[in-house]
């Protein structure tokens, strides 16, 4: 009975946070069969509305998706701060999704914000991304791929720049290399007869670019799921590169914490306020 009531408070604890959002967009409509594939958007109160549009994407090895966490609590809070928030519901291997088709959904999801920004209230060019563990790693790949288009084999061509306006990076899987990647993220994400250059090629400490958007990066030297060095070798590499970012390293806190309301004194809210520190300094001035 405890089991079955524990599975129900989660599930109504969901919906609560589902019912914030003030509407449920379904990028895939008319392009593709049966997507799963959701934006909840969050609408901060007129008077606070910064103009500004970030999209989340939770973690879960590129499996499932950390969505409560990762995604409502962050979008709740963010709409407080006068953010236009959306959760990105992106495919996973639960469902047999691989590489490319996480991509897909990022590329087609900016897309659409962009393309109604107006609408949303925001600036077409204010729309940023923010990503946990595989979900910081599909940020990064964004930030690094926005001109790629992946999204052509709809017959899909964007009439304006997907590039970020930034990118943070939670605990993120950074590496697909043998010495630093999440294996279960790898595994999800890249399948056994794709090209072994893949790896490299979505490995980001590799592939930084000058002309990367200013990104964000936290992570835990107690982190026991996603190795730390992964943020600290693509810190040097956006460095070596000279893209702006900031580098917030905590000595405790593990992994996949997200963030949880009413956390005052926790990992899970000093970490948000550097990052709304970071966007009213760096990226709003």
């Amino acid at each position: 009975m405890k089991v079955s009531q524990s599975i129900l408070s989660g599930i109504l604890l969901m919906l609560s946070l589902s019912l914030q959002a003030q509407q449920v967009l379904r990028p895939w409509e008319g392009i593709r069969e049966k997507s799963r594939v959701r934006l909840w958007h969050y609408h901060p109160e007129s008077e606070q509305a910064r103009g500004s549009g970030i999209i989340i994407l939770p973690g879960g090895s590129y499996h499932h998706l950390g969505i409560r966490n990762e995604g409502h609590n962050v979008a709740a809070r963010l709409a407080r701060e006068g953010y236009t928030a959306f959760v990105l519901r992106y495919s996973t291997g639960m469902y047999g999704h691989r590489y490319p088709v996480m991509m897909e959904d990022i590329q087609r999801a900016v897309m659409l914000i962009k393309e109604n920004a107006s609408e949303y209230g925001i600036s077409s060019d204010s729309v940023g991304l923010i990503g946990f563990s595989a979900g910081g790693h599909l940020a990064g790949w964004m930030g690094t791929y926005y001109d790629t288009n992946y999204l052509a084999r709809y017959g899909l061509n964007p009439d304006r720049s997907l590039r970020p306006a930034f990118v943070a990076m939670i605990y993120p899987v950074v590496s697909m290399t043998d010495s630093l990647a999440h294996i279960r993220s790898r595994r999800n994400l890249i399948a056994p007869a794709q090209p072994v250059d893949l790896k490299n090629s979505l490995s980001l400490e590799k592939v930084v670019r000058q002309d990367m958007p200013p990104v964000f990066l936290m992570a835990c030297q107690d982190d026991p799921v996603v190795d730390p060095l992964n943020t600290i070798r693509y810190s040097d590499a956006l460095e070596e590169n000279k893209v702006p970012h900031r580098l917030l390293l905590y000595e405790q806190g593990g992994h996949g914490f997200g963030y949880k309301p009413g956390k005052s004194n926790d990992i899970e809210e000093l970490w948000i306020q550097e990052f709304l520190l970071w966007l009213e300094t760096e990226i709003n001035y």
